[in-house]
């Protein structure tokens, strides 16, 4: 088990370091071909997005996610593989919904005239709540090539794609829009055919769904809802007292951010499914998690404002000023989310839960309050507040459930 957990390791983490170049391409052509205002505008579109994808879900996937992760049975897997196919289906429907009301409400509180946008690409909510989805349900059956090659062949094709047609067209934010997400669909599609899911699943399975999201999804969702969906607040409240361009300024200091999660992301999706025989987190994972997270953050101040600057160009230089700042925020985060991975696989739903609700607080104020206040710099505090909070609460509730 150990050796397999290794080579699973090493190819995570391989496919980690792809999935940051490809999001350095991405971000890289984005920026290039859209400049910093229509940069804006795009972000802005997947902050609202991503909001729904993570407002609708309502525990479901994370429920799947653990009922796979226990279950030892090939037949009984692929049931339940059509049972998530089934609930992905219905939460996408309803998602769309959503981002077809949204379409009408967003010329009276935002006015950026990107209504007609958000009708004719809603389909764009479908492939990132497959998206998501996908990458709990893959990190559930312990699928990780699977995982690997569904987080690195969309986005590889996208570049490759968009690379070459830059020279003959002209790109905007429809086309983006159109073609990265409309790769993500086919791969969400690809995905769940190739895991042959079998739709003759009794009401016995359904009713197990019902009962694991209710004692532990669905709380989890509470959580997620107030930690994680309220962090989009960010994007919505910068939009509201700023410009869309100092949103894309935030997000892209975000993503230039977020490779600094690698290393206990990794650790706990490898992980996971043996977090639910295991009485603690081993020493010497959590070790090495806290000394190449050291190691990164050394390299990231060496290099980042070069970085940006030649890359981007001078007109995104306070993506390097944020990022500088963000990026306490976000070890925090990694660090304490090595600890939520535990949890979670214990079942340990309503901690969750709890820990979020904290999290969820500083957020709504931060990214409200602050942002109206202090600006940009106040959505940067919040971030910092907030994960800090998080990691702590995450270590507690863990040196706890250690204890009993």
């Amino acid at each position: 088990m150990i050796k397999n957990s290794r080579s699973k390791m090493v190819i995570m983490y391989g496919s980690s370091i792809a999935g940051i170049l490809l999001g350095f391409l991405i971000s890289v052509l984005h920026t290039k071909l859209l400049g910093a205002e229509k940069f804006g505008d795009f972000k802005f579109i997947e902050t609202v997005v991503r909001f729904i994808g993570s407002l609708v879900s309502v525990g479901f996937f994370i429920s799947l996610t653990r009922l796979l992760a226990i279950n030892d049975d090939r037949i009984k897997e692929r049931k339940y593989v059509g049972l998530f196919t089934i609930v992905f289906l219905i939460i996408s429907l309803i998602g769309i919904i959503l981002i077809l009301l949204f379409s009408f409400i967003e010329p009276y509180f935002f006015g950026h005239g990107l209504s007609i946008i958000f009708r004719k690409y809603f389909f764009v909510v479908s492939a990132v709540i497959g998206q998501l989805a996908l990458n709990e349900i893959l990190k559930g059956m312990h699928k990780i090539n699977y995982l690997v090659i569904f987080n690195v062949i969309p986005g590889t094709v996208y570049v490759i794609i968009l690379y070459f047609l830059s020279f003959y067209l002209t790109i905007g934010v429809e086309f983006i829009l159109f073609l990265y997400y409309l790769l993500i669909f086919l791969a969400v599609v690809v995905a769940i055919l190739y895991l042959k899911p079998k739709f003759n699943f009794d009401k016995k399975m359904y009713r197990t769904l019902l009962v694991e999201n209710k004692h532990n999804g669905r709380p989890i969702y509470y959580g997620s809802l107030a930690g994680v969906a309220t962090t989009h607040i960010a994007g919505f409240s910068i939009s509201y007292y700023l410009t869309n361009t100092e949103v894309g300024f935030y997000m892209l200091a975000l993503t230039v951010c977020s490779p600094i999660l690698i290393v206990p992301s990794v650790l706990g999706t490898i992980y996971f499914k043996e977090f639910v025989h295991l009485k603690s987190i081993p020493r010497k994972v959590l070790g090495f998690s806290f000394l190449f997270t050291c190691i990164a953050l050394i390299i990231f101040y060496l290099l980042i404002e070069t970085v940006v600057v030649y890359v981007y160009g001078d007109s995104f230089l306070p993506v390097s000023v944020m990022s500088k700042y963000l990026i306490f925020g976000f070890i925090l985060h990694g660090l304490g989310d090595l600890f939520n991975r535990f949890l979670g696989a214990k079942g340990k739903g309503k901690l969750l839960r709890n820990a979020a609700f904290l999290v969820g607080v500083v957020n709504v104020i931060g990214y409200t309050v602050f942002i109206s206040l202090f600006d940009i710099n106040g959505a940067i505090l919040t971030k910092i507040l907030a994960s800090c909070l998080y990691m702590s609460v995450m270590i507690y509730y863990y040196f706890n459930f250690d204890k009993n």
